[in-house]
């Protein structure tokens, strides 16, 4: 199968270039443009609809961009945990109350513990913990003077205040409701330690933000965007990395731009266009290992990766403009599942850094991280989207055996500050507000998770 390392042909058409290898190593504060071969690490797909489609003009965030978004009061020296919330449970009383508009499931959620296991290595030399699933709690929301509880909203409680989170039903009209993604925002910040970097709160529940939501996926404060998504097809069979086969793309393509008349003037297919570099060992490895996911782990291996792109949000790192990255913004579930697990070297240069500042840099490095990553996907073989992820990990500790990264695994830069300090007000029972002004302040560019 042919690989496309480079973007397709939408990226001509809406505007969008692509760095150079050059600008690119500039952009991450490093020598060594050896280490930005395509082969290594792909260009964006540029799929019709896809963000970069919508946007292509979206500034790119440099290392140096990165170093001046952080301060010493965003990110404070002291914060140096992250914390994973698992979905809250709900009182006997709500639970009953709520009976007839429960979704029926047909699959369990995976288990916290392997999600906080995945970030523990995808942010190695940081202390991942999982704070008590008793911390929140859903109860009834019932409005002052009422007798009865709302249908519109229900109340989580943090143990010392009630917050009131609003919900609707399924827009599809189905079994179930959803639960507001800006007021779920607000009682995470109201359990946020003292000492936390990051704070991920999981849900097993549909979320919106907006009315005209169908549902979003992720959010945090930052700079990150909400995940929208309209009715459309996703295509199971070309999840990352099968996302990357040039005939595929090429297919995409074709059903949104006219497709060029052949010598006796009729419409031909457009011919699958091969990258001009040499084809990605890396990518290759993680081909040859993929098969479809079954939806167990499927469903384990997106949220561990929007886990992973959330929290980068919360330590300053943008959307991704240069590369097929972890960090690059989409605008539809079939974009996100679409793009890679790991970080770009421009990305990893300032998670490096970050773990530098902090007083680890022997052992902040793309290699231990790599390294602890792949004892990951060992420990969770069940799964396609696992195993070629390993088989992604394996071809990387062999590129290194055969050629020095040491430029690559060091801190590009010393002096960098850190960022993301969060204060609450308490109070026994408050609607909430802050997030929807937040919000309203803030550009918003449809992005998945």
């Amino acid at each position: 199968m042919s690989q496309m390392l480079q973007p397709s042909r939408v990226a001509q058409q809406t505007g969008y270039r692509r760095p150079n290898r050059l600008e690119s190593a500039k952009a991450a504060g490093l020598i060594d443009v050896s280490l930005f071969e395509d082969a290594d690490y792909p260009a964006p797909l540029v799929l019709p609809n896809d963000e970069i489609d919508f946007d292509p003009e979206y500034p790119p965030q440099s290392f140096s961009d990165w170093q001046k978004h952080i301060t010493p009061m965003s990110l404070p020296f002291k914060r140096t945990k992250i914390y994973l919330v698992p979905p809250p449970g709900w009182t006997e009383k709500a639970s009953f109350s709520y009976r007839n508009e429960w979704p029926h499931r047909h699959l369990l959620p995976p288990g916290s513990e392997s999600i906080v296991e995945y970030l523990a290595a995808f942010y190695d030399r940081f202390e991942v913990l999982q704070l008590r699933k008793e911390k929140l709690t859903f109860d009834e929301w019932i409005e002052e003077g009422e007798a009865e509880q709302s249908q519109s909203f229900v109340a989580l409680n943090t143990g010392t205040e009630s917050i009131r989170i609003r919900k609707r039903p399924m827009p599809n009209k189905g079994r179930g409701f959803q639960l507001n993604l800006n007021d779920l925002l607000d009682g995470a910040i109201a359990v946020l330690p003292d000492d936390a970097l990051a704070l991920i709160l999981l849900m097993d529940f549909d979320l919106y933000e907006d009315d005209d939501d169908d549902f979003v996926c992720g959010r945090a404060y930052g700079e990150s965007h909400p995940a929208r998504d309209n009715d459309i097809e996703v295509d199971f069979e070309h999840f990352w990395p099968a996302s990357h086969c040039a005939t595929y793309v090429e297919d995409q393509v074709d059903k949104y731009i006219e497709k060029p008349a052949t010598k006796s003037g009729r419409k031909g297919q457009t011919e699958a266009k091969t990258s001009t570099t040499e084809p990605s060992m890396p990518l290759r490895m993680a081909i040859d290992a993929y098969k479809p996911s079954s939806h167990r782990s499927a469903w384990l291996n997106r949220v561990c990766r929007t886990a992973s792109h959330e929290i980068g949000h919360c330590l300053g790192l943008d959307h991704c403009m240069y590369y097929a990255c972890i960090m690059q913004g989409s605008a539809t579930m079939a974009e996100d599942l679409r793009q890679p697990p790991y970080l770009c070297p421009i990305d990893d240069a300032k998670l490096n850094t970050l773990i530098a500042t902090r007083g680890n840099a022997s052992v902040g490095s793309t290699a231990n991280r790599e390294q602890a990553l792949l004892a990951f996907t060992k420990q969770y073989q069940q799964g396609s989207g696992s195993a070629a992820f390993r088989a992604w990990l394996e071809a990387r500790q062999k590129q290194r055996a055969n050629k020095t990264l040491a430029s690559a695994d060091g801190s590009p830069n010393e002096n960098t500050s850190a960022d993301v300090d969060s204060s609450r007000s308490k109070a026994k029972k408050r609607i909430v507000t802050s997030s929807e002004e937040l919000r309203r302040s803030k550009r918003l560019v449809s992005r998945s998770c």
